[in-house]
Formats: C-alpha cells, sequence, structure tokens
C-alpha cells in the first residue's frame, strides 16, 4: 500500500457517496464529491509517476475507479434527468463490449484470464474527458439550477456519444485485427 493507491481507494469509496447525493437531490454536495474523486484521480497519477510509486494493484484500481464513477454517474445523472438516457446507454454499453471483449481477447490468445496491458487510445482519452464533462456540466446545472446551461450540457454530451461510439469502433477493430494477427502467428 502507497500514496497513489491509498487514493486511488479512496475515490473508489467515493463513489457510492457520490451517486447517493445526486440521488438524494444533494446536488452542491454530489458535485463536490465528483471533483474530489477528479482531483484524487490527477493525485495519484501524478504521485505515482513522480515518486515512481507505480504498482500492479494501482494499474487494476485505477480504471476500476474511473469506470465505476463514471457507471454510477450516467446511471444516476439518467435517472435523474440531467444526462439523456442515450447518451448513458452509450458510454455504459461501450464499456460492457469492451470489458466482455477484453476478457474473451485474454482467454482466445493465452488460454487463460492473464492481465495484460491496455492503454487508451487518444479518441478514448478524448471520450472520457468529454464523458467526465457531461457528468460536470449535469452536476454544475443541477447545482447551480442554471438553465441557460443546458444547450451547452447538451453539446457536449453529444459530442461524448459520438467519441465514445467512434472509441469503441477503434478498440473492437484493435482486437479483432490482434485476434487475426495471432490467428496467422
Amino acid at each position: 500500500m502507497n500514496l497513489p493507491n491509498a487514493l486511488t481507494l479512496l475515490r473508489i469509496a467515493l463513489v457510492p457517496a457520490f451517486g447517493w447525493l445526486w440521488l438524494a437531490g444533494h446536488h452542491r454536495l454530489a458535485l463536490l464529491a465528483f471533483a474530489l474523486g477528479g482531483l484524487t484521480d490527477l493525485l495519484d497519477g501524478f504521485l505515482a509517476r513522480t515518486l515512481n510509486q507505480r504498482t500492479r494493484i494501482g494499474a487494476l484500481l485505477d480504471p476500476i475507479a474511473d469506470k465505476l464513477t463514471l457507471l454510477v454517474a450516467f446511471l444516476v445523472g439518467a435517472s435523474d434527468g440531467a444526462v439523456p438516457w442515450w447518451v448513458a446507454a452509450i458510454v455504459i454499453g461501450r464499456d460492457i463490449v469492451l470489458t466482455i471483449g477484453a476478457a474473451v481477447f485474454i482467454f482466445l490468445v493465452h488460454g487463460k484470464l492473464d492481465p495484460v496491458q491496455w492503454h487508451p487510445t487518444r479518441i478514448g482519452k478524448y471520450a472520457t474527458v468529454f464523458q467526465l464533462a457531461t457528468v460536470g456540466f449535469a452536476l454544475v446545472t443541477r447545482a447551480a439550477e442554471a438553465p441557460a446551461l443546458y444547450p451547452w450540457a447538451g453539446a457536449i454530451a453529444l459530442i461524448a456519444a459520438a467519441l465514445t461510439v467512434l472509441s469503441a469502433i477503434q478498440y473492437v477493430s484493435t482486437g479483432i485485427a490482434a485476434l487475426q494477427t495471432k490467428g496467422t502467428a
């Protein structure tokens, strides 16, 4: 256990609190929990690199924390009406497809579920940024009771959805090509 991993665990622990606060209508506190989770995400990565404290468990927990945060955020945001259901379905659906695809890929390539180092693509990173921005705008709009932000929130959600679909196509295509390469090797 090191400080970056402790921060990642804190971020995971914040997820249910964040979801409950949003569902209960405590939008400002939910926004604070979301921002705190984002800050710990930046800080744990920075500390892991600068203190050379990268660990295998940290490499596993960090994306889990990210996916849990986005899963809860899109489920709660959609149920609250702050995020369109179709955007939540695209984001969550892509992650389900990629998780299943990764498990199948690992099993077919290694014959067992061995961990493999996965790297996000540039489009995948952009999609994540816009997914987080979608959640952030939805929360700010709710917390500030600022309907003037709705067009911006909608535009960002649309960009997030488009980038999420593009990244899904890219990841699936890459996975299929890698499987085909393995089959011919």
